[in-house]
């Protein structure tokens, strides 16, 4: 997982801490920091989302700036240069979520991605890496949150469905297969939610009733449910 650490202080004042060899403490340098630093281009943001080797925050405005690990297209400036202090993304975004190499935004209705699209993580129907936001598919409403695992991205939509997208090697879309999905699939069991998070690669989901469900990854029992199987379907937690 990721070896940095990205924090707001009280005034939006970005400060990131940790392993800084692509420059995704965004202070100007690939220098490792024990300490909190302040990120650089004097920004204030109200929601930071950290990938593995690369950082976005969200400005007030809505405006998206990223910084750090570049490869895949993950900072989605257009390019894929490695870049020290905070980019701007184009195109403006309500909230952020970032995976592994992928970076997700929730925008007027829609979701954006952009970044590593090996196993469909984007889904825009590809699995070609984006340098810049691209709208994924198949989603039949207007989604209301937004989740990234490592290489798995997910979305609530505002009747309380879920879908996901991406790698499905563990389960961890829910669609009752272990098949990677370049578009949004649905969550099966019929259940409605009310939040939605990520793990790695697993995924849960409170119902609008209050259970949690999970599923995915289960080698260490992450999905709460008693056992190690993995679990392609919502699995109640507790068993």
């Amino acid at each position: 997982g990721s070896a940095h650490t990205c924090g707001l202080a009280g005034s939006g004042v970005p400060l990131c801490w940790g392993q800084n060899l692509s420059g995704q403490l965004g202070d100007g340098s690939r220098n490792d920091q024990t300490l909190p630093r302040t990120v650089g281009g004097g920004l204030a943001f109200r929601q930071l989302a950290a990938g593995w080797d690369h950082t976005c925050g969200l400005t007030g405005s809505g405006n998206t700036f990223c910084w750090g690990l570049n490869s895949q297209g993950q900072l989605g400036d257009g390019s894929q240069l490695d870049r020290l202090v905070p980019t701007l993304v184009r195109g403006s975004v309500e909230s952020l979520v970032a995976g592994r190499a992928h970076t997700c935004g929730l925008s007027q209705g829609q979701v954006l991605c952009w970044g590593s699209n090996a196993f469909g993580e984007l889904g825009d129907s590809t699995t070609e890496n984006r340098s810049q936001p691209v709208a994924v598919r198949g989603l039949p409403g207007a989604p209301t949150t937004i989740a990234a695992g490592a290489v798995h991205t997910c979305a609530l939509l505002s009747d309380g469905r879920a879908f996901c997208w991406g790698q499905n090697l563990q389960g961890q879309l829910g669609d009752g297969t272990t098949q990677n999905r370049n578009t949004a699939v649905a969550v099966t069991g019929g259940l409605r939610f009310r939040e939605i998070h990520t793990g790695g690669a697993q995924t849960c989901g409170i119902t609008t009733d209050g259970t949690e469900y999970c599923w995915g990854l289960n080698q260490s029992g992450q999905l709460g449910d008693g056992t190690r199987a993995s679990k392609s379907t919502p699995t109640r937690v507790g068993g």
